[in-house]
């Protein structure tokens, strides 16, 4: 093995034990024990340091304590709950409100170690490349900070660094929590439907796209493609010149926040009116652009005047297929139409893992949503509450929205609530369901049917000239005898590593066994070796005390 794999596993295994640590403090022990955690080298350390005691201090909730474990844990920790709080087919929907409440807002690294990720990006100096540029960051996050400036030609601009050795503690951490959720699929009861390794792989990909300010820079240029020409939508334009991997050059926004209130009258912006704007640009955005913002919260849209917003942070997008969207789309005009039969057909459709065990009991349980709370909710405007009951029926019956589903739900979840702060009367049924209306229509004018017959009998045809090919394949490898089947098993992990500990005890106790015998045999004897009896005992004596002593450890565990 290589020193690097060495130093890596050393490095994971600190990482670890810091983790373990850090969740029991917050109150997860339970959590780590059902994970199988707590029989680990790493775990057995902290109990022998003391390092594995109950939480001290007040009673929290459970989404209160996760969000001070991921906080102390960093940056990476940090960005996975705000990633899990959009999962709320995963998750509880009030731990995932406290997730959301993430921030990772951290204090600002020194300008001088900023300005040299700048200068090394774009190969010039500080002076060469701007005007001006402020030292004190107007935001600080833990991947990036960003900073306001204006360029030699006069224009405005903000200035997004990501931090120096940001991709290589990410990179660690995402190794680290690969393998958690490797250990945890299957010997965790909620894994066996949650997928952990799913949900990491996701994260991880997320991420990455953060690390990388070309795909923001480009999907920036998507949005303002998508909002040319539309004056009350302002996107920022981005400064390609000035901008690379690890530096991003846009317009400044001159605006505040949608939810300061108090700003509303000296920049000639109404409350209500910005509320309905606000929701109907997202629905414009899932419905007719297929790529959407998947976390509009108020620290993500400005206003800047005359009820004119500015949409931020634009990286973190959602895309959706056309078929996405007829698949949402149906699932909403099946709520909006009080349609058990047509929801649950839709919400298989959105599913990525996960089949109901009882289809006709699910469709019941719709069916009484529909008929004694949907009425309410859906009719009182309340979408957000519609998608997180919803939701919890998936949770209950083991069924999973496929990942581009629930940041859609989320975002629409979102814009909602905070419409709802500027207006509290604000009703998404009607400003949603004339888009979801149209994309049905859609579906059913003469040219769309015809698309879709030709995409059914191209798919058709297709399958139709690899069955030939696939037959031929299998009959020749079951000639060749090398034919397999695989047999997926669960929970056989534990029982191999059982049987494994308890033959090795059993070995130890042999050679203990033979050991006292033979030592007693050379000691009745006259042999010039005898003394080596003496030797025996005391290694018999040895492997005994080991043995017994790792049997009161492990049941002790």
């Amino acid at each position: 093995m290589s020193y690097t794999k060495i130093g890596a596993g050393t490095a994971n295994a600190v990482r670890f034990a810091e983790v373990l640590h850090v969740f029991v403090k917050h109150g997860f022990a339970d959590l780590v024990r059902r994970s199988g955690f707590h029989d680990r080298l790493p775990a057995r350390m902290l109990r022998g340091l003391n390092l594995m005691s109950a939480p001290s201090g007040e009673p929290a909730t459970f989404g209160q304590r996760a969000c001070a474990a991921l906080t102390e844990l960093g940056p990476t920790f940090v960005k996975f709950g705000q990633i899990l709080s959009t999962r709320t087919d995963l998750i509880r929907p009030d731990i995932a409100r406290e997730l959301s409440q993430l921030q990772d807002n951290v204090a600002p690294s020194p300008f001088n170690v900023m300005a040299e990720v700048v200068e090394e990006s774009l190969e010039a100096p500080i002076g060469e490349l701007f005007a001006e540029l402020q030292e004190t960051p107007v935001a600080s996050a833990s991947l990036s900070q960003v900073y306001e400036a204006r360029l030699k030609s006069g224009e405005r601009v903000a200035v997004k660094v990501q931090r120096p050795g940001t991709e290589k503690t990410i990179e660690s951490d995402l190794n680290l929590m690969r393998q958690l959720a490797e250990w945890m699929d299957g010997r965790v009861f909620e894994g066996q439907w949650m997928d952990p390794v799913g949900v990491v792989d996701e994260f991880q990909r997320s991420i990455q796209r953060e690390l990388d300010f070309t795909i923001e820079a480009r999907i920036i240029e998507q949005f303002r493609h998508n909002f040319e020409g539309i004056e009350h939508v302002f996107i920022p334009k981005v400064y390609s010149e000035y901008s690379r991997k690890r530096v991003l050059t846009m317009d400044w926004v001159d605006g505040v926040r949608v939810d300061q209130l108090t700003a509303y009258a000296e920049r000639n912006c109404d409350p209500r009116h910005v509320a309905l704007l606000g929701c109907e640009v997202v629905c414009k955005m899932v419905f007719e652009h297929h790529l959407f913002h998947a976390d509009p919260h108020p620290g993500n849209i400005f206003i800047m005047r005359d009820n004119r917003l500015a949409f931020l942070d634009l990286g973190m997008a959602g895309h959706l297929e056309r078929v996405d969207v007829a698949a949402i789309a149906d699932l909403l005009y099946a709520m909006f139409q009080r349609d058990a039969v047509d929801c649950v057909d839709a919400l298989m459709t959105v599913t990525a893992k996960g089949v109901p065990d009882n289809r006709e009991l699910l469709e019941h349980e719709i069916a009484e949503f529909i008929a004694f709370e949907a009425q309410a909710i859906v009719g009182g405007g309340h979408v957000a509450k519609g998608i997180e009951r919803a939701t919890q029926i998936l949770r209950r019956f083991n069924l999973q929205l496929a990942p581009r589903f629930a940041l859609l739900l989320k975002a629409l979840a979102t814009i909602e609530l905070v419409g709802r702060k500027l207006y509290p009367a604000l009703d998404m049924v009607p400003i949603m369901q004339p888009y979801v209306e149209r994309v049905i229509t859609q579906r059913l004018h003469p040219r769309e049917v015809m698309r879709e017959a030709q995409e059914n009998a191209t798919a058709f045809v297709k399958l139709i000239r690899q069955i030939p090919g696939d037959l031929s394949y299998l009959l020749q490898q079951l000639r060749r005898g090398k034919l397999k089947f695989q047999i997926h098993h669960e929970h056989l992990e534990n029982l191999a590593s059982t049987i494994d500990r308890s033959s090795s005890r059993n070995t130890v106790g042999i050679i203990v066994a033979a050991l006292i015998v033979g030592s007693s045999l050379l000691i009745t004897t006259e042999s010039s070796i005898r003394h080596l009896g003496l030797i025996g005992y005391v290694l018999a004596a040895v492997l005994g005390v080991t043995l017994v002593v790792s049997i009161l450890w492990s049941r002790k565990l």
